[in-house]
């Protein structure tokens, strides 16, 4: 019987660039030329997210998520890999990428190249998404980051049994998924008036830790 996850409280540091940003930087040697923009120090990965690799499954709740999704993404781009984002909350900024992966010591250039962004605006593209394109980009070193896997399941004008049956579709993909890559979950809180369906209980069982950033 699989354990629970382990549970991370992290609350956000308002004196760093985002409500994430923990000290110290990852050490990475940074190439001739290419030093952070004002000789800034690189931000921290979020402490959860450094035990990331293939078989492992992260969960973050909070309204930082953003920001997280920035720092996680110019984290993969800088060690190597290939970052997949599945955006169905559209919040993914691929400005702020950039900007990360310059105090990472990566161009803008590289960046845009190694970082897949699809963006799902219905709980059936996102399933879609997960079970047809995702299986087909991934390669090692590749992180996937998926933006609000709850968010459209609070659809209700989508019939609840058929919110369910797709979310177990979804959870069955990124199972698959989380066997061959990391595995990066980012929930902002639920929309203001939504009926509260449980789907958040069953996500965690796919996880390995759950951080809720306040």
């Amino acid at each position: 019987m699989r354990g629970r996850p382990t549970e991370i409280q992290v609350r956000g540091d308002a004196g760093g660039p985002g409500p994430c940003s923990l000290p110290p930087p990852l050490p990475r040697p940074r190439p001739p030329g290419r030093a952070g923009e004002g000789g800034a120090t690189p931000p921290a990965l979020p402490s959860p997210l450094r035990s990331l690799r293939p078989g492992r499954g992260v969960l973050v709740w909070g309204a930082g998520v953003r920001e997280v999704a920035a720092q996680a993404a110019a984290w993969g781009v800088a060690r190597g890999g290939r970052v997949v984002v599945l955006d169905g909350v559209q919040a993914f900024d691929p400005y702020q990428v950039v900007r990360q992966g310059a105090l990472l010591g990566v161009g803008a250039a590289e960046v845009l190249r190694r970082v897949l962004v699809a963006r799902a605006f219905t709980c059936h593209q996102l399933v879609r998404l997960a079970k047809e394109r995702v299986p087909n980009v991934l390669g090692p070193g590749t992180l996937l980051v998926l933006l609000g896997p709850v968010s459209l399941f609070y659809d209700d004008q989508v019939p609840l049994p058929e919110r369910r049956r797709l979310f177990r579709e979804l959870l069955a993909s990124l199972a698959a998924v989380k066997a061959r890559a990391p595995l990066l979950l980012l929930q902002p809180p639920r929309p203001t008036g939504a009926t509260h369906c449980h789907f958040g209980r069953e996500l965690r069982e796919l996880v390995d830790v759950v951080a809720r950033y306040k």
